[in-house]
């Protein structure tokens, strides 16, 4: 794994995300063992509204504002920046790029920080390539940006100068490296993958969740309608009135909140909210059958679910719907083609009974930890600064 470097992360997500924890937190957290990290928390690419949600979620980053750099462990240091979520309005982001430039130099300067690779998820950071002394630049693409909803076009734009600015670029499904190759050769396919170790606990099962009657169809996870097939669960549930279809999550930020509550009123569906990722694996371990119910759309081709490889640590059946990034692993999990056939495979999974294919899973997810895929990370990065040191030789 990499070692001895400074690494300035900016992300898309905040180091606390109330909806648990993404591919960030985890990459930052592990490279923190061996180098020093300054994680800028979220700089808000879509276009906020004037719901409740986004409303706390501002005051929020108003307070953590407030409080300057936090120190998480010896070599990680957090700081939430003010950035007006305007990307459509010109003379707006060149204040914003500016602010950021001008703070970012001042915490780097502060903290020690030289020649630090930028490691960066947001495209919104693409001014700052060239103007922080950077050794290396590394775009992590987590996301078809184009097929996010209030996205706003200027933001693609920006996508474009990092792609061809980037020294490397790693991308977490197929799809998005296809396209995102086409302005970068140095793009690498990078699939998520999970805390596998975490998701293997033998926790147990909490209050909330043993009081429900099995069988539990489970899913943990951010909720999102456009992610996820809100008709699927309904389906699922009126199909089988004796299952209990349970979600863990937060509902998203900015998400039509009523339309998802609106589940709450289907008596075999059980809403447990957002819970800490230290709990997570004991509500896994009360599932009978794991979900993962997309819809197929644009985003989803080009997401990589991380919830596949968490549950794939529990060795239980997975039943999903045609996420192109898993196909690969269809023989450990069942991949349907519409509802109907979504059901029957529920009622497959529930009459499971193969000890080696339980197995197998944990096996599979063993080979797709974090440390793994970091290792390999790590390497091409390794190549990568030793090619560009010879370069200036």
């Amino acid at each position: 794994m990499l070692k001895g470097e400074d690494i300035l992360c900016i992300s898309t997500a905040d180091w606390d995300n109330i909806g648990g924890w993404t591919n960030k937190q985890h990459i930052m957290s592990r490279l923190s063992k061996t180098n020093r990290i300054l994680y800028i928390e979220s700089l808000g690419l879509r276009q906020p509204t004037i719901k409740k949600k986004d409303v706390l979620r501002i005051l929020k980053r108003l307070k953590d504002w407030f409080k300057g750099v936090r120190k998480i462990n010896e070599n990680l240091f957090v700081y939430s920046p003010i950035i007006l979520p305007l990307h459509k309005i010109k003379v707006v982001c060149g204040i914003n790029h500016l602010i950021l430039w001008l703070t970012l130099k001042l915490l780097l300067k502060r903290l020690g920080f030289k020649n630090p690779i930028l490691w960066t998820y947001s495209p919104a950071s693409f001014s700052l390539i060239g103007r922080l002394n950077e050794k290396l630049v590394v775009y992590h693409c987590v996301d078809e940006l184009s097929a996010t909803p209030r996205i706003p076009i200027s933001v693609l734009k920006m996508e474009e100068k990092l792609l061809k600015g980037a020294d490397l670029v790693f991308a977490t499904a197929k799809l998005l490296y296809e396209r995102k190759k086409v302005f970068n050769q140095n793009t690498y396919y990078m699939p998520n993958v999970a805390d596998v170790a975490h998701f293997m606990k033998d926790l147990p099962i909490p209050e909330d969740m043993a009081v429900i009657k099995h069988p539990i169809i489970g899913f943990i996870g951010t909720l999102v309608a456009y992610k996820l097939d809100l008709e699927l669960i309904k389906y699922i549930t009126s199909t089988h009135p004796e299952w209990s279809v349970v979600l863990v999550g937060e509902i998203a930020e900015g998400e039509d909140k009523d339309k998802i509550e609106e589940l709450k009123n289907i008596a075999n569906i059980f809403m447990l909210g957002g819970k800490r990722y230290e709990v997570l694996p004991g509500y896994v371990k009360g599932f009978d059958v794991c979900l993962l119910p997309n819809k197929i759309n644009e985003y989803t081709r080009n997401m990589f679910p991380m919830k596949f490889f968490e549950y794939l640590a529990t060795g239980k059946p997975i039943v999903l719907t045609e996420v192109l990034t898993v196909s690969d692993y269809r023989d450990l999990c069942y991949i349907a083609k519409n509802k109907e056939e979504f059901v029957e495979y529920i009622e497959q999974a529930l009459l499971e009974n193969d000890v080696q294919l339980s197995k197998r899973r944990i096996e599979v997810a063993k080979e797709n930890t974090w440390e793994v895929r970091l290792d390999q990370m790590s390497k091409l990065i390794e190549e990568k600064l030793y090619q560009k040191i010879g370069e200036r030789k």
